[in-house]
């Protein structure tokens, strides 16, 4: 859900106040906000600690940083109309685990990386209502490694990618200046990856395929604004990552299944923000993740749990800029 600065302060609890082009992804209704073309460019640096323990020993994962970029663009169209545009990257990171780990025959190295362009429109229906609604298309590109023990030293590598569309519909009632609501649907992305699989010394190279879904997800947000300074928010997001079950790797000389089985989700953020003269807002956050893993489909490969987000930040608005950083630190006990 990171993917914009200003909102990542708050815990991501922005779905109802979604004013600067990054509501393009947080809530396209909310673009009837802006009343000047705007552009808003972005990036999220990722840098993950993950560590296994089994009854084998310990193994930490490789902790690169991991960059995620985002920009978005708004264009107001008449008195009621905007159109807005953006490029970003919802799904994906890495994971690179030591290759002699006592898992390694389950994943040793693992990365998705997504990228998804939106198209969207939004409508001012009165002064208290709009909507927004448009069209996702993103490409999808997949690289596993895990160990294959045919032969000492052996490993299997799958790689493949696809384009794919899907859809988003959202809604923004403001009844008062002191609050507001905000609902957002995202469709479900239906990825048929097209690759090849490398199987050295045994087979040296076939071609391949993977289904791999991105999840629906609804969102629902809250604003609360007791003065001009403060605003107060709250959010709640269902992830259906039930819909993600059993991948099957496809290939010629065998198809190999990957059980995901995963559990439909909760995210719970929780945000507040104070602005100052000059232009200055400082701002703070909770972001609560449910777990969508089961244990008995734990795969290292793509590893969640429940998650704990603490975030904070600061921005500075001129009369024709904005610039806003954020910093988050999210711990587990899993």
């Amino acid at each position: 859900p990171v993917q914009d600065a200003s909102a990542t302060a708050k815990g991501n609890a922005w779905v109802a106040t979604a004013d600067n082009a990054a509501a393009v992804y947080y809530n396209a209704a909310g673009l009837t906000q802006l009343e000047d073309p705007s552009v808003r460019v972005g990036i999220y640096s990722v840098h993950l600690g993950l560590e296994a323990f089994t009854a084998a020993g310990g193994a930490e994962a490789d902790k690169a940083w991991q960059m995620v970029p985002q920009i978005y663009g708004a264009m107001p169209i008449g008195e009621r109309f905007v159109l807005g545009a953006g490029l970003n990257s919802p799904f994906g990171l890495s994971t690179d685990w030591p290759a002699n780990t006592s898992f390694s025959t389950i994943a040793t190295s693992t990365e998705l990386q997504v990228a998804t362009g939106w198209l969207f429109g939004a409508y001012e229906i009165n002064e208290c209502l709009s909507i927004g609604g448009g069209f996702n298309y993103s490409r999808a590109d997949l690289t596993s490694r895990q160990a294959f023990p045919v032969a000492p030293g052996g490993w299997m590598e799958f790689s493949g990618s696809d384009w794919a569309g899907s859809f988003t519909a959202s809604l923004r009632w403001e009844p008062t200046p002191e609050h507001a609501f905000g609902l957002v649907y995202r469709g479900q992305t239906d990825y048929d990856l097209e690759g090849r699989t490398l199987m050295p010394p045994v087979v040296n190279s076939q071609p391949s395929s993977l289904d791999l879904i991105t999840p629906e997800t609804w969102a629902a947000g809250y604003a609360w604004r007791p003065c001009p300074e403060w605003s107060i928010e709250a959010n709640i997001e269902w992830v259906n990552w039930e819909q993600l079950d059993t991948a099957i790797l496809r290939q010629g000389s065998g198809n190999l299944p990957f059980a995901f089985e995963w559990d439909a989700n909760f995210i719970y953020s929780i945000g507040a923000s104070r602005s100052f003269d000059g232009g200055w807002r400082v701002s703070a956050g909770y972001e609560y993740i449910e777990n969508s893993q089961p244990d008995l489909t734990f795969n290292p490969a793509v590893a969640d749990a429940d998650r704990h987000w603490l975030a904070c930040g600061v921005e500075k608005t001129g009369e024709h800029y904005s610039i806003a950083l954020a910093y988050q630190y999210a711990f587990s006990n899993r």
